[in-house]
């Protein structure tokens, strides 16, 4: 499988390759029973530009980490996801469908988090940070996190627990009180869209390029576009256009969308040929 890129300017930085495997692995182990042998995991990953042992590393890594779990059929092997990999794909398609639908209109009412963090804790803090932001939350005063998307309270909590900052931390819900920050004054503090619009736009100038030529072009091009979505989604808050009329990005959500119907069950018919070509003759 030759490697593949459709945009010739990356939107967004390029993705990891752990971050790539575990694309891969929700999209196409999520909904299977048959898993997948090892070949066909270096033949796609391999073909987003991977090298073969670092794909065997990865492998090793995710298995370690409990998202996969391998299975020895005869000389081969054959992966599945594990259940912390499942909780995680499930989590991604969750957010994933929610970003592609737009979000819902606001009623008004704010998530809000205060807590502190000791500065010698960094790895805590940072693992806060980046939970924050995949729910959506601005941080817009020191310690004070917000976000209109009020059904991801028990999220909040979770991640608050996991990190063990319960007893610091203050959870509230509800709408603004007079004698504080105005609605306008709130999303201008705790987001920074500059770099985000610039990225969509981007991505958007970019979408009248040349389709993919054959069915394993489809494959890797959708796996791309799902990887692209993916990391918009953590970098975008989603903000309702009742806090954000104007806003490029329900343009870039549109834009995958009506991708992913047009390349999808082209490309999962694709990985399934593909994993039924990849097993090992015993098996056969």
């Amino acid at each position: 499988m030759i490697a593949y890129h459709r945009f010739a300017r990356q939107p967004l930085p390029p993705p990891s390759a752990r971050s790539m495997l575990l694309t891969v692995i929700g999209e196409f182990l999520f909904d299977s029973d048959e898993g997948a042998w090892t070949a066909a995991l270096m033949k796609v990953l391999g073909g987003m530009g991977i090298e073969e042992h670092a794909v065997r590393q990865l492998l090793s890594r995710a298995a370690s980490a409990k998202w996969i779990e391998r299975e020895r059929v005869g000389r081969g092997v054959r992966w599945h996801l594990a259940e912390h990999g499942r909780a995680l794909a499930a989590d991604g398609i969750k957010r994933s469908s929610a970003y592609l639908e737009g979000p819902s209109p606001w009623d008004n009412e704010w998530l809000v988090l205060t807590v502190t963090v000791s500065q010698r804790k960094s790895t805590v803090r940072n693992r806060l940070n980046g939970g924050l932001s995949w729910l959506g939350m601005g941080n817009v005063n020191p310690g004070v996190w917000v976000t209109p998307h009020v059904d991801r309270q028990r999220e909040l909590a979770d991640l608050v627990s996991t990190l063990g900052l319960s007893d610091s931390a203050l959870v509230l819900t509800g709408s603004l009180g007079l004698g504080g920050l105005a609605t306008d004054e709130i999303v201008a503090r705790a987001w920074d869209f500059s770099d985000l619009e610039t990225s969509y736009r981007t991505l958007l100038t970019q979408d009248g390029g040349a389709d993919p030529s054959d069915d394993d072009e489809v494959l890797l091009a959708y796996i791309e576009l799902v990887s692209l979505q993916q990391r918009f989604m953590r970098l975008d808050p989603q903000l309702p256009k009742e806090l954000l009329p104007e806003w490029v990005g329900r343009e870039g959500a549109a834009l995958f969308r009506r991708r992913r119907e047009q390349w999808s069950a082209t490309a999962h018919s694709r990985w399934t040929s593909l994993v039924a070509e990849s097993a090992p003759r015993s098996t056969t």
